[in-house]
């Protein structure tokens, strides 16, 4: 009993580093809100007619695409630059939502961050590009 009790373990175990490394190979390219602010990005270029990376982001938080997927890479290549527009969303229902980040390319295989920074003008928010 005790070595069927090791085999389903030993394969619970096979099973779950499967899974890991099957995550682990997985490639997109993300958007991280690192911002106290609700984040819209829209992909300008990169991708295919229609279609394309579109996510309100929470601080926080993120979203990907899988850099294969041709929706929001057509030339499918993980060196293929692919272009967002970066908004903060305003509360007041008045306000436009401020555009941060305008045409702002990545790598389909690489990511991009969202931050909030200061300096002697205040706080602003802006986009890092990440491979």
């Amino acid at each position: 009993m005790k070595k069927k009790l090791n085999l389903v373990f030993a394969a619970m175990v096979l099973a779950l580093l499967s899974a890991f490394m099957a995550v682990e190979g997985a490639e997109a390219f993300c958007v991280y809100n690192r911002t106290d602010k609700v984040v819209r990005v829209e992909q300008v270029s990169g991708h295919k007619a229609g279609y394309g990376f579109s996510n309100k982001i929470s601080p926080d938080d993120n979203k990907c695409c899988n850099w294969q997927t041709s929706d929001c890479n057509k030339e499918g290549n993980k060196d293929s630059r692919v272009s967002f527009d970066v908004f903060t969303e305003q509360r007041e229902a008045y306000k436009a939502d401020e555009r941060i980040c305008a045409d702002f390319w990545i790598e389909a295989g690489g990511w991009m961050t969202v931050v909030k920074k200061h300096d002697d003008r205040g706080d602003y928010y802006t986009c890092e590009r990440h491979k």
